[in-house]
C-alpha cells in the first residue's frame, strides 16, 4: 500500500515538473523574435511616449553637441545630431530598440511580434483550407469545406487556443478575444515607431528653417558699401544647406515611418480576414486539428 502511495506521489511530482517546464519552454517562445532574436529588443515601451526627463536631457545634450558642430560650419552632422536629439526625445532609452526594429522591417517580411506572425501563419492555413479551388477548365476543384469537417492548422499557441476555445463550444466574440490578444501588442509597436518618425519627420524642416533664418540674418548684417559676392557666400550657404539638409533627413524619416505604417494596415487587414475565419469555422461547427 505504501509502495503504491509513493509511485502515485512520485507521478504527481513528475507530472507538476513537466507542466512548469512547459510553462517555461512557452514563456521562451512568446519571447522569441522569428527564430533567434527576442522580443523585448524591438518592443518599444508604452510609458516611454515623450520619454519624460530622460528623453528631454538627451535631446538638450544632442542640442548643444549640434550647435558646436553647426558653429564649426558641419552643418550635414548637425542636422544629424538634430534628428538623433528629436528620436530620443520621444523614444528615450528605447532608441536602439527602435533602430533595430526600423532596420529588421526592411529586410523581413514578417511581423515583429512573435504573436502577431503566429496570427499570420494560421491565417495562412486557414484561407488555404477555406478558398473555393478551381481547375484549369474554371470548374471547382475543391469546394466548401463540409459543416462539422475538421480543420487542419499549423502547431502554434493561437492554434491551440483556437482549438481549445471551439472545443469548449465558446461563441464567436470569446475566440475574436482570444485574437486579439495575438494582434494589439505588434499593432501598438508599429503605431508608436510611425509616430515616433512622423514626429521628427515633421520637426527636421523647422530646424532647417531657423538655419536659413540665421542665414539670412547674417547675411543682411554684412550688407555693406564694400559688400561683395565672396562675403555673402558663407551666409547664404549657411541658408540654403540647412534647408536642404532639414529636408533631406524629414524624408528619409518619414519613408521610415511610412513602412511602419503600411505594415500596421497589413496587419489590420490580417487581423480582419482571421475574424472573419473564425466566424466562418464556428458557423461551420468545424472542428480544429493541430499538427
Amino acid at each position: 500500500m505504501t509502495d503504491k502511495h509513493d509511485e502515485s506521489k512520485d507521478l504527481a511530482s513528475t507530472m507538476a515538473e513537466l507542466q512548469a517546464a512547459d510553462d517555461i519552454e512557452r514563456s521562451k517562445a512568446d519571447a522569441v523574435y522569428f527564430p533567434t532574436f527576442r522580443q523585448s529588443k524591438v518592443a518599444i515601451n508604452q510609458s516611454a511616449a515623450g520619454a519624460g526627463f530622460i528623453g528631454l536631457i538627451g535631446f538638450g545634450a544632442m542640442l548643444l553637441v549640434a550647435s558646436v558642430l553647426f558653429i564649426t560650419e558641419n552643418y550635414f552632422i548637425a542636422m544629424f545630431a538634430i534628428s538623433i536629439g528629436l528620436l530620443i526625445y520621444v523614444t528615450g532609452l528605447d532608441l536602439i530598440k527602435l533602430l533595430f526594429s526600423s532596420f529588421t522591417i526592411f529586410i523581413s517580411t514578417k511581423h515583429l511580434n512573435t504573436r502577431a506572425t503566429y496570427m499570420q501563419e494560421t491565417l495562412v492555413a486557414l484561407q488555404s483550407v477555406l478558398d473555393i479551388k478551381r481547375g484549369r477548365d474554371g470548374n471547382i476543384a475543391v469546394g466548401p469545406v463540409k459543416k462539422k469537417g475538421v480543420i487542419e492548422l499549423p502547431d502554434n499557441y493561437l492554434s491551440r487556443d483556437i482549438q481549445e476555445v471551439l472545443a469548449a463550444g465558446k461563441s464567436f466574440d470569446y475566440a475574436e478575444f482570444v485574437a486579439h490578444s495575438y494582434y494589439v501588442e505588434c499593432h501598438e509597436l508599429y503605431e508608436s515607431s510611425s509616430s515616433n518618425f512622423d514626429f521628427v519627420s515633421g520637426s527636421m524642416p523647422l530646424f532647417g528653417l531657423i538655419g536659413t533664418i540665421v542665414g539670412l540674418i547674417a547675411m543682411f548684417d554684412s550688407l555693406g558699401a564694400d559688400v561683395t559676392v565672396e562675403s555673402l557666400s558663407p551666409q547664404l550657404a549657411l541658408a540654403l544647406k540647412t534647408t536642404l539638409y532639414g529636408a533631406v533627413f524629414s524624408s528619409l524619416y518619414r519613408i521610415i515611418g511610412t513602412r511602419f505604417e503600411r505594415r500596421m494596415v497589413d496587419l489590420d487587414y490580417d487581423y480582419e480576414t482571421f475574424c472573419r475565419a473564425l466566424q466562418v469555422i464556428i458557423d461551420n461547427e468545424n472542428t480544429v486539428e493541430v499538427n
